[in-house]
């Protein structure tokens, strides 16, 4: 019996041994497989990776690969005009040495928006445009902001060497008008992927350069930038040269501030816009007249009841002026001594600046009650006008504080009218 359970086990060991046999077997070609299907996809990740970097730098290299084409020389005359256009002729001289200008010349301009300063939008016109001499066909397309003026070539395409491009168009709309002053910030070379070894700008005025004008010319971009350009005066404008070759996507900028009142909008083009700021006491002038008839129609149609009131001075317009009369001078007061004494101590003033900025509690009630004399000021013109018109005596006004207060409204103006 013993011998019997002993046989059934050993088999049952034998077969339990050729079963792990079997299975380790099987486990080692698997583990083989596996191994050699991640050797081969380390293999092909390195062989990806390789590709990868080689590719990139051989994109890199091809990027920072600099065109033997060039820009020669670009100069730039604009003539200014009295009512803000800009004549702009441009001599481009370029070396098209391996083929870069082959697809034809481009000249991008940027296109200004409208703003609070500008109340149209920048645009280009009137374009003419010589190759080598020869009348040349301009193709203009804008997109993003920027107009393209297109300039092919004759024939097949540019050939080898160089070659003159002349272009001349009319920019408008170009400046930012402030209070007291008008700013031209103009990218007069433009954005282009070739270097440009030499290039000059002259800013001519017709009328005469504008006093107290303040120009200035630099090279390199928006974020750096360096005012290095030689400048010459001339009769009447002045004239920028650069001192070093401007590489790729770099610009040669001119900045230039003028004063208010040399500048005058085409009444043509801008209509009343143009009217206001050739006569700048106009708009004043109408707004005073405008108020005074209506308050006068008020005045009219609202006539004091009562015999006896007829020549009575309305109780509440004097106190209106009694009461604005102080702060309206003090406020005058202190502008002549800033114009007077302390222009004689201290050099030129920026009248009221001081008073504004360091006495801020005296300048708000005097500000306040200067603004109250001209209601002040208008109401008695006005009810005098109204008791006129309907034929009724003028009001018995106390004039002193009257008088007074116009003087000194007039006054604060000085400084305004003067500068």
């Amino acid at each position: 019996m013993v011998t019997s359970y002993n046989l059934i086990a050993r088999q049952r060991v034998e077969r339990f041994t050729a079963w792990s046999d079997a299975v380790f077997a099987v486990a080692m070609k698997v583990s083989k497989n596996a191994c050699a299907e991640v050797s081969r996809a380390t293999k092909i990740s390195k062989a990806l990776m390789i590709a990868l970097v080689s590719g990139s730098l051989l994109f890199a290299a091809v990027e920072n690969a600099q065109s033997s084409s060039r820009i020669v020389s670009f100069d730039s005359k604009v003539v200014v005009t009295k009512a803000r256009t800009l004549e702009v002729n441009e001599r481009v001289e370029i070396a098209n040495d391996d083929g870069l200008f082959d697809g034809g010349f481009h000249r991008r301009l940027r296109l200004k928006p409208a703003s609070r300063e500008r109340s149209k939008p920048g645009s280009f016109e009137s374009f003419q445009a010589k190759v080598d001499g020869q009348d040349a066909q301009i193709k203009a397309t804008q997109e993003n902001g920027i107009l393209d003026i297109g300039i092919a070539a004759e024939g097949h395409g540019w050939t080898r060497g160089n070659h003159i491009i002349e272009l001349s168009y009319r920019a408008k709309h170009q400046f930012a008008v402030y209070g007291n002053f008008e700013d031209l910030n103009q990218n007069i070379s433009g954005d282009w992927p070739v270097t440009i070894e030499k290039a000059t700008v002259e800013l001519d005025f017709p009328s005469g350069m504008p006093p107290r004008s303040s120009i200035s010319a630099d090279t390199g971009s928006d974020s750096t930038f360096q005012f290095d350009c030689v400048q010459t005066n001339l009769p009447s404008g002045v004239r920028f040269e650069t001192s070093h070759s401007i590489p790729p996507h770099e610009r040669l900028f001119i900045s230039a501030r003028f004063t208010r009142g040399y500048f005058v909008a085409d009444a043509a083009e801008d209509g009343m816009h143009a009217v206001f700021e050739k006569y700048p006491l106009l708009f004043p002038a109408i707004a005073v007249v405008v108020t005074l008839v209506v308050l006068s129609a008020v005045a009219y149609l609202l006539p004091p009841t009562g015999m006896p009131k007829y020549d009575a001075a309305p109780r509440w317009v004097h106190i209106l002026v009694v009461t604005a009369l102080p702060g309206t001078a003090a406020f005058a007061l202190r502008l002549m001594y800033e114009q007077t004494v302390m222009t004689w101590r201290d050099g030129e003033q920026m009248v009221g600046f001081a008073l504004e900025h360091a006495y801020i509690f005296l300048f708000l009630p005097m500000l306040l009650s200067f603004c109250l004399a001209h209601v002040g000021l208008a109401c008695v013109m006005s009810v005098s006008c109204g008791r006129w018109l309907r034929g009724l005596p003028t009001p018995k006004w106390n004039w002193v504080p009257v008088v007074a207060l116009l003087v000194f409204t007039v006054l604060v103006y000085v400084p305004t009218m003067c500068g």
